[in-house]
């Protein structure tokens, strides 16, 4: 395992939060928001290319001065990028709207375009390419605090699924499990991540209940990795002064004791981010918001759990 830091140099706004990577032939493309505070309307959506092992300058990718910007997600498909983000249309998160972009290179990106008018709307989870070839965005209601997702079969007309019932419940993530089922685990107010199953490609889901892993309501991430199950959070059921990762092998039905990837006695990590690359896998997360950290971690680093 090592670490590296995402941003060099500091930037402005000052406050960094949120970041989402994919991977794009041998880069690293990361994107986040920036801000003086949440929902400020001097937002900026940065972009960062991390090039030959070295991450670049970051570039301003998305500014709309007066409009609060939030929660990028990053996303390729076949040799096409997407990014989802929201804007504010009163400075709330209650007042999100769900847009798009899209690019074939990184540098040159499309107008963005509405994916769903609906306020309080947000992103934050990693798309997924189901079985049946449709595409799941998973999403959640800041208004109501309910996990959803959209669903496309083009990527161009989403329709909103996914009651899970429970309120309390934001920023879900999604992954496949045995059988074609879908697993959701979402951040709660209620001191424990909270999951859901879907058996029918996302149509309709299970009410969500509690699981044993503490939350302190605070963003998770969930990969499928060399046939286990990765799940980065914060292992405590209050504050954010440390990051783990659990492991299980058994499709999320018992967890690894926690792994603490960093702690500090105050402060913040937060908003975790996984990527799988042959072989080992990153972990990116915020930190203190003043920066992200990325953490590489090879097989060996964890033998056999």
């Amino acid at each position: 395992m090592h670490f590296e830091y995402v941003m060099k140099t500091q930037i402005h706004p000052p406050m960094h939060h949120c970041i989402s990577v994919v991977k794009d032939k041998e880069d690293l493309l990361a994107v986040w928001y920036s801000a003086s505070y949440e929902t400020s309307s001097d937002s900026i959506i940065y972009f960062a290319r991390k090039h030959e092992n070295i991450w670049q300058e970051p570039k301003v990718l998305i500014k709309m001065p007066g409009f609060g910007l939030g929660n990028p997600v990053i996303w390729k498909m076949d040799d096409k990028l997407w990014l989802f983000f929201v804007l504010l249309t009163s400075n709330t998160w209650e007042s999100a709207v769900i847009f798009k972009k899209s690019s074939y290179d990184g540098e040159s990106w499309s107008e963005p375009e509405v994916v769903l008018e609906r306020r309080g709307m947000m992103t934050k989870g990693r798309p997924l390419i189901l079985k049946n070839g449709n595409y799941l965005l998973p999403i959640y209601d800041e208004r109501a605090w309910s996990s959803m997702v959209l669903l496309s079969n083009n990527g161009t007309d989403w329709k909103l699924y996914g009651e899970t019932t429970v309120r309390g419940l934001i920023q879900p993530v999604v992954a496949e499990i045995e059988n074609d089922i879908l697993m959701m685990l979402s951040r709660s107010k209620m001191g424990r991540i909270y999951v859901s199953y879907s058996f029918n490609q996302g149509l309709t889901w299970t009410a969500s209940i509690p699981t044993s892993i503490p939350n302190p309501n605070s963003g998770i991430d969930i990969i499928k990795y060399d046939d286990k199950l990765i799940l980065a959070h914060n292992h405590t059921e209050t504050g954010r002064n440390r990051m783990d990762l659990l492991f299980s092998e058994d499709n999320g039905k018992t967890w690894s004791d926690p792994y603490i990837v960093k702690s500090q006695e105050r402060g913040e990590y937060s908003y975790p981010w996984l990527l799988s690359d042959d072989g080992r896998f990153h972990l990116f997360f915020t930190d203190n918001r003043i920066n992200f950290i990325h953490s590489i971690f090879e097989n060996k680093d964890f033998g056999k759990r």
